[in-house]
C-alpha cells in the first residue's frame, strides 16, 4: 500500500483544509514544530482508513475542533498493487463515506465492507478502533509515545500474518484431520466448562445438584443441632432462674444498704470540716510566702544600690583618664589639613601646564581628523549616487515580492478551476474502423480515434453520414465561469505589472530581488563610511557629514607632530607625582579625622555612662526608702514571727480533721450505695427477662421435636454423598478432555515456534548490525521476548527503553517485509520515533530505514529537523 495524498479539513487543530500530496514509493520525511499537527495527521490517517463514518462515539466527537460544530472531513488517495484508489469520509454532521477504484464507486456500508476486504482489517466496534481491529496496518503505523512498544500483535494483525505462515505450520501439525480431532474434543469439553474453564452445561448441573443436596444435608444437620441447642439452653435457664430467686430473698443486702446510709452521714459532717481547716491553713501559708519574698526583694535592693555606687566611680575615673587622648587627636587632625592644602595647591600647577600641553596636542589632531573626513565625504557622495539610480531602478519595477506572491496565488487559481472543469467535464471518445469515412471535430480530420473533456461545445462530422453535435452538460458552468474568471484576473495582473506573459514577470521578480539585494548592499557602505566621529563632534549619516564639513576648510597638506610636544612626558611626570602627593596627604589627613571621630565617640559614651550610673543610683536610692517608710526592719521580722506561728496553728488544725476523715470517704461510699440499689434492680429485671426466655424455649423445643430432626439428616446426607460422587465423575471426565486438547494444541505450538524462521531470518540481519553477536526469540504470539548475546539471554522487557524502541522497530519491518512478500498491503508510518537512540545506534537504523524504503513506503513523523538532515527522502511540509 502507498499514500498518495491527504486532504483534511475541521479535524482537530486543523480547521482550514490541510492537503499534503507528492508522497513517494520509498522514504518520506515530515518534520516539524512541536503542535505543528504530525501526530493529527495520522490519527486523521487512522480515522479515514478504520472508523466507521456513521459513528458517533467519544473518539469521533473528538475529532471536531473544540467549540465548533462542524463535520470532520478526510480524503485520502492511495495506491494498491497496480490500482489508485480514492477515499473520502465525513463524520457527524450528514456523515457519508465513498471509496472509488477500478472496480466502481461504492458508498455507505458497501464501501465500508469494500475497504475491509482490500486492507485487511475488522469493522470498529461501539467505542472505535483499536489494536484487534485495525490489522496489520494498526501495527506498523506506530502513534507518538508508542515505538518502543511491541506487546503481542492485535487478532487483526495476529491473523494476517498467521496467514502467510498457515501452509508450512499446518503440514507438520496434522493439517485438518488433527484440526478436526481437535474441534470435536473441544465440542465434547464445551458440555463440561466454558473456554475460561467455568462449568457448562452438564457439569454445571452435576455441580448444582451436588451442591443443593449438599446444602439440604447441612440444613438438616443444622436442625438437629438447633434442636439439641435449644434444649441445652433451657435446662441452663431454668437452673439459673433459681439462683436469682434464692439471691434477691437473701435478707443480708437490706442490712448493708442501712450500713452504708449511716456511714454517708458521716462522712459528709468530717469532710466539710476538713476543707474548712485546709482553707485557713492555705491562707496563712499565703501570707508567710509574701513576707519571705518581701525581706528578699529588700536585701536584693540593698546589693543594687552598691554596685551602682561602684559603677558611677568607675565612669567617672575614665572621662577623666581619656581628655588627653582627645586632645592629641584634635591636634593631628589640624596638622593633616594644612600638609593637604598645600599639596593641593601644587597639583593645581601642575594641572595648569599639563593642561596647556594638551591644547597644542588636540589642534593637531583636529587637523588630521579633518583631513580624513573630507576623504570619507568624497567616497560617500560616490555612494550616495550609486544608491539613488539603484533606488530609481527599483520604483520603476512593479514586481514586488507581494506582487509575485499575488501571481503564483492567480497561477494556482487557474490551475484549480482547470481541474475542476477537467473533473466535471463530459469524456468524448472516438474510435474509427479503418473502412470509415473521414471525420472531423471541430474543423479538425480526425485519424483512427481521440479522447476530449467536452468542457465546451463539440461537433464531430462524419463524411457522408452528418454530425454528431455534443453540449457540456450545465453543472460544468459554474466551473467555466470560475475558469474564465481566473484566467480574467490573471491577465489583468500582468497588464498592472506591465508584463506580457507569466514568464516575463516571474524575470522581472527576480530582478526586483537582485536589485534590492544590491541597493541594500549599497546602502550598508555608505551607512560605514558615514560612522559617528567622535573627535570631530560629526553625528552618523552623510547629511550630518555634509553639514559638519561645510563650514570647514579642507586641509591642504599632511600634518606634522609639533616639535615643542617633546617635553610633554616631563609635564607628565611632574603631573602625577603631585597628583601622588595629594593623595598621600588627604589619606593622612582621613586617618587624622578617623582618629579624632573615634576619640569625640569615646568621649560621650564615657559621658553618657557617668549620667546613666549616676540615675541608676538615685533611682534604686528611692525605691529603698520608699519600701523601708512603708514598713521597717523590725516590723517586718515580727510579721514574719507572727505569720509562721499561725500557719503551724492552721497545720494541725488540719491534721486533725484530715484524721477524722480517714475510712469515711463519701465518693466511695456513695459508690458503693448505688452499686447495691443497681444490683437489685438489675436481678429484678433479669428475673422478668428469664421467665419470658424460659417460655419460648419451651415452646421452640415442642416444635422442632416433633418434626423428626434426626431422620431427616440422616437421610439428606446419604443423598448429598451420592450427588457428590457424580459431580466428581464428571469433573474428571472434563479435566481428562481438557488435557487431551492442551496437549494437541501444545503439539501445534512447538511445531509453530519452528516456523517463526520466516520472520526470524527477516529480522536477523537488521539486529546483527545493531547489535553485533546478538539474536532475537519470538514468542509463539509474535512477541519478540528474549535477546540473547555473549551467551548471555535477556528478557526483552529488562532492556532499557532506546533498545526496546529499536528492537521494536526492526521486528515491525521484518513484519512488513513478510506481508508485501505475500502479496499483502503493508507501509511502515514512525511518529517522533527513535527518541531513545544514542548517535551511533540512531546512524545505524537511519541506514536500515532508507534500505527498507527500496522495499516500501515509509513516512516518518518528526519534530528534530537536524537528526534527519542527512537523510535522502522526500520532505513534505504541513502548509
Amino acid at each position: 500500500m502507498k499514500i498518495r495524498e491527504l486532504r483534511i479539513e475541521n479535524f482537530r487543530k486543523f480547521r482550514q483544509p490541510l492537503h499534503l500530496t507528492g508522497f513517494e514509493d520509498g522514504l518520506n520525511l515530515v518534520c516539524e514544530q512541536n503542535e505543528a499537527g504530525k501526530s493529527t495527521v495520522l490519527e486523521a490517517l487512522r480515522a479515514v482508513l478504520f472508523e466507521r463514518h456513521g459513528s458517533r462515539s467519544d473518539r469521533i466527537r473528538s475529532f471536531r475542533p473544540h467549540g465548533d460544530e462542524v463535520a470532520p472531513t478526510i480524503e485520502l488517495g492511495f495506491d494498491l498493487g497496480d490500482a489508485s484508489w480514492r477515499l473520502r469520509k465525513r463524520f457527524l454532521q450528514n456523515p457519508s463515506v465513498e471509496l472509488e477504484g477500478p472496480i466502481g464507486r461504492a458508498t455507505g456500508d458497501e464501501a465500508e465492507e469494500r475497504l475491509q476486504t482490500l486492507l485487511g482489517f475488522a469493522r470498529a466496534g461501539n467505542r472505535g478502533a483499536d489494536d484487534d481491529s485495525r490489522g496489520a496496518l494498526g501495527l506498523l503505523w506506530v502513534e507518538q509515545g508508542q515505538s518502543f512498544v511491541l506487546g503481542t500483535p492485535g487478532q487483526g494483525a495476529r491473523r494476517t500474518l498467521e496467514e502467510v505462515l498457515a501452509g508450512e505450520v499446518g503440514v507438520v501439525t496434522g493439517g485438518q484431520r488433527t484440526t478436526t480431532v481437535l474441534q470435536a474434543i473441544e465440542r465434547s469439553l464445551a458440555d463440561y466448562q466454558t473456554p475460561t474453564g467455568r462449568p457448562a452445561r452438564r457439569l454445571l448441573d452435576a455441580q448444582e445438584a451436588a451442591a443443593s443436596a449438599a446444602e439440604d444435608a447441612r440444613a438438616a444437620q443444622a436442625e438437629l443441632e438447633q434442636f439439641d441447642s435449644v434444649l441445652e439452653r433451657l435446662e441452663a435457664k431454668r437452673n439459673e432462674q433459681r439462683r436469682l430467686v434464692a439471691e434477691l430473698d437473701d435478707p443480708g443486702q437490706q442490712q448493708k444498704l442501712t450500713q452504708l446510709e449511716a456511714d454517708l452521714d458521716r462522712a459528709k459532717t468530717a469532710g466539710q470540716a476538713l476543707r474548712t481547716a485546709e482553707a485557713l491553713r492555705r491562707e496563712a501559708a499565703g501570707e508567710h510566702t509574701r513576707l519571705e519574698a518581701r525581706e528578699t526583694a529588700r536585701r536584693d535592693l540593698r546589693a543594687q544600690v552598691t554596685q551602682a555606687e561602684q559603677a558611677a566611680t568607675t565612669a567617672r575615673a575614665a572621662v577623666e583618664g581619656h581628655g588627653p587622648i582627645l586632645e592629641a587627636a584634635r591636634q593631628s587632625e589640624k596638622d593633616a589639613t594644612a600638609a593637604l592644602e598645600a599639596a593641593r595647591a601644587a597639583l593645581r600647577m601642575a594641572e595648569e601646564r599639563r593642561l596647556a600641553v594638551q591644547r597644542g596636542q588636540a589642534a593637531q589632531a583636529r587637523q588630521r581628523a579633518l583631513a580624513a573626513a573630507f576623504l570619507r565625504l568624497d567616497a560617500a557622495e560616490d555612494i550616495a549616487t550609486k544608491l539613488q539610480a539603484g533606488r530609481d531602478e527599483l520604483t520603476a519595477n512593479r514586481m514586488t515580492a507581494d506582487a509575485h506572491n499575488e501571481l503564483l496565488n492567480l497561477e494556482q487559481t487557474v490551475a484549480e478551476a482547470q481541474a475542476a472543469v477537467s473533473a466535471g467535464a463530459a469524456v468524448l471518445s472516438v474510435e474509427l474502423l479503418p473502412s470509415a469515412p473521414a471525420a472531423r471535430l471541430n474543423g479538425a480530420a480526425v485519424k483512427g480515434g481521440l479522447r476530449v473533456l467536452v468542457s465546451e461545445p463539440q461537433n464531430l462530422e462524419l463524411d457522408g453520414i452528418g454530425t454528431v453535435s455534443v453540449t457540456p452538460p450545465a453543472s460544468g458552468e459554474p466551473a467555466q465561469a470560475r475558469l474564465r474568471a481566473a484566467e480574467q484576473d490573471l491577465t489583468a495582473f500582468l497588464a498592472d505589472v506591465g508584463c506580457a506573459k507569466p514568464l516575463a514577470a516571474k524575470e522581472a521578480a527576480q530582478a526586483h530581488r537582485d536589485a534590492t539585494q544590491a541597493t541594500a548592499l549599497l546602502a550598508a557602505q555608505l551607512e560605514a563610511t558615514c560612522s559617528e566621529d567622535a573627535a570631530l563632534g560629526i553625528g552618523a549619516g552623510l547629511d550630518s557629514l555634509r553639514g559638519a564639513l561645510a563650514s570647514e576648510t579642507r586641509p591642504v597638506a599632511s600634518i606634522t607632530p609639533d616639535d615643542g610636544a617633546a617635553g610633554a612626558e616631563d609635564v607628565d611626570d611632574a603631573w602625577q607625582k603631585a597628583r601622588t602627593a595629594e593623595r598621600e596627604a588627604e589619606g593622612r589627613r582621613q586617618a587624622a579625622l578617623d582618629t579624632l571621630q573615634e576619640a569625640q565617640i569615646t568621649n560621650v559614651k564615657l559621658t553618657g555612662q557617668v549620667e546613666r550610673t549616676g540615675a541608676e543610683v538615685s533611682r534604686l536610692g528611692e525605691q529603698l526608702a520608699a519600701d523601708l517608710d512603708a514598713i521597717d526592719d523590725d516590723a517586718l521580722a515580727a510579721a514574719m514571727e507572727a505569720a509562721m506561728t499561725d500557719e503551724a496553728r492552721a497545720i494541725l488544725a488540719r491534721d486533725e480533721a484530715q484524721r477524722a476523715v480517714e475510712g469515711l470517704e463519701e465518693a466511695a461510699l456513695l459508690q458503693r450505695r448505688e452499686a447495691l440499689r443497681k444490683r437489685r434492680e438489675r436481678l429484678e429485671n433479669d428475673r422478668l427477662g428469664l421467665v419470658g426466655e424460659i417460655a419460648q424455649l419451651e415452646e421452640r423445643a415442642k416444635t422442632l421435636g416433633g418434626a423428626g430432626p434426626a431422620f431427616r439428616a440422616a437421610a439428606t446426607a446419604e443423598l448429598a454423598e451420592a450427588a457428590a460422587a457424580a459431580h466428581d465423575r464428571l469433573k474428571e471426565e472434563a479435566e481428562m478432555l481438557s488435557l487431551l486438547a492442551e496437549t494437541i494444541r501444545e503439539a501445534q505450538r512447538e511445531t509453530a515456534r519452528r516456523f517463526l524462521a520466516p520472520i526470524t531470518q527477516r529480522v536477523a540481519p537488521f539486529i546483527g548490525r545493531l547489535l553485533p553477536n546478538a539474536s532475537i526469540v519470538f514468542a509463539e504470539d509474535l512477541r519478540p521476548t528474549l535477546l540473547t548475546r555473549s551467551g548471555r539471554e535477556e528478557a526483552t522487557d529488562d532492556l532499557s527503553k532506546g533498545t526496546q524502541e529499536q528492537l521494536a522497530v526492526l521486528t515491525r519491518i521484518a513484519f512488513a517485509d513478510l506481508l508485501i512478500e505475500k502479496g499483502k498491503p503493508a507501509s511502515l508510518m514512525l511518529d517522533d520515533a527513535l527518541v531513545f537512540a544514542d548517535d551511533d545506534r540512531f546512524e545505524v537504523m537511519l541506514e536500515i530505514l532508507a534500505e527498507a524504503a527500496q522495499r516500501m513506503q515509509i513516512i516518518i513523523l518528526s519534530c528534530r529537523t537536524s537528526a534527519y538532515r542527512g537523510l535522502e527522502a522526500k520532505r513534505l511540509l504541513l502548509a
